[in-house]
């Protein structure tokens, strides 16, 4: 009669566990599809609602307890005022002021549906599902950019994570003093620095200091330079080269671009850079090439063998 019981109590604890296991486990969600970056200059007192799209194929219930910005690489992290939810995929990159409020032609067909505060509550997933995350600019002249969004979230007594991406497009504030100040500062020194953290989301790859992480600097800073002079159609000098490179790879920084010089090898002529190699302070070397004018433009950057 004993073992009966004993036997009838483990089947009861091992059938408990495996329903608590199963409530608690993560949910599965895919981001990234429908999460394209949006810019835009602010005053530090403006807050921009941004929107984080993710899916999940099999909706649950989950209680989101914090979640924290991903910075791009040598770009300022913008400061959180707020997170919201809705069971719906927006696709609004971004709506100005807090909290978030969608007029009529901001909103889907299928209709309306409750943008609700993220924390200190139970959300519902839909198969489509937004957070928006109310940013702002804590300082003038600065550019800040996210390239994504981890998600701490519970399920039952367990806590889990997701990420949420903006692939090579990347959100980006632009701090300014003043309102009237917006357009001018996107024409002079914004769009540049909205240029640099899409080649930056785009083409530095693999780890840090990694050989792909490296020859994405060059490309960078190459590309970024022949961007900015496209339009008075002709090449950048190599003091644009260099000022790019100190702005997004400082020479102090472990990854940071030493030199920068003009070669010419094999009567073709390229860009030499020299980049440090994290604690080893050993320098790579990484040529790219410098693009000829075309009727129609430029040639591409390339990175070649030096």
């Amino acid at each position: 009669m004993r073992v009966a019981v004993v036997v009838m109590l483990v089947v009861v604890l091992s059938v408990t566990a495996l329903v608590l296991v199963r409530s608690w486990s993560p949910v599965v969600v895919t981001t990234g599809a429908d999460s394209t970056g949006s810019a835009l200059a602010a005053t530090p007192s403006q807050v921009t609602a941004f929107s984080f799209n993710f899916s999940s194929p099999a909706p649950k219930s989950i209680r989101i307890t914090s979640v924290r910005l991903i910075p791009l690489t040598d770009f300022g992290v913008p400061r959180i005022v707020g997170v919201e939810f809705a069971a719906r995929a927006d696709q609004i990159g971004m709506v100005e002021g807090w909290p978030v409020r969608l007029d009529s032609s901001q909103v889907r067909r299928d209709g309306r549906v409750a943008v609700v505060p993220a924390y200190d509550t139970t959300v519902n997933l839909a198969r489509s599902n937004t957070i928006w995350v109310g940013l702002g600019a804590p300082l003038t002249h600065h550019a800040y950019a996210v390239e994504g969004l981890v998600v701490t979230y519970k399920r039952g007594a367990l806590t889990h994570t997701f990420t949420i991406g903006k692939g090579a497009t990347p959100d980006v504030i632009c701090g300014v003093s003043h309102p009237k100040m917006q357009a001018r500062a996107i024409a002079k020194w914004c769009n540049p620095e909205i240029d640099a953290a899409n080649l930056i989301a785009t083409d530095l790859k693999g780890p840090k200091n990694s050989p792909t992480w490296i020859s994405g600097e060059a490309t960078v800073v190459a590309q970024l330079a022949v961007d900015q002079t496209y339009a008075l159609h002709r090449v950048p000098t190599l003091r644009e080269l260099r000022y790019w490179a100190s702005r997004l790879f400082p020479a102090r920084a472990s990854d940071g671009v030493r030199r920068v010089t003009s070669v010419v090898v094999n009567q073709i002529p390229e860009w030499r850079f020299s980049i440090a190699r994290g604690s080893t302070r050993g320098l790579v070397t990484v040529c790219t090439s410098r693009p000829r004018l075309l009727r129609n433009g430029f040639e591409g950057v390339e990175v070649r063998s030096c």
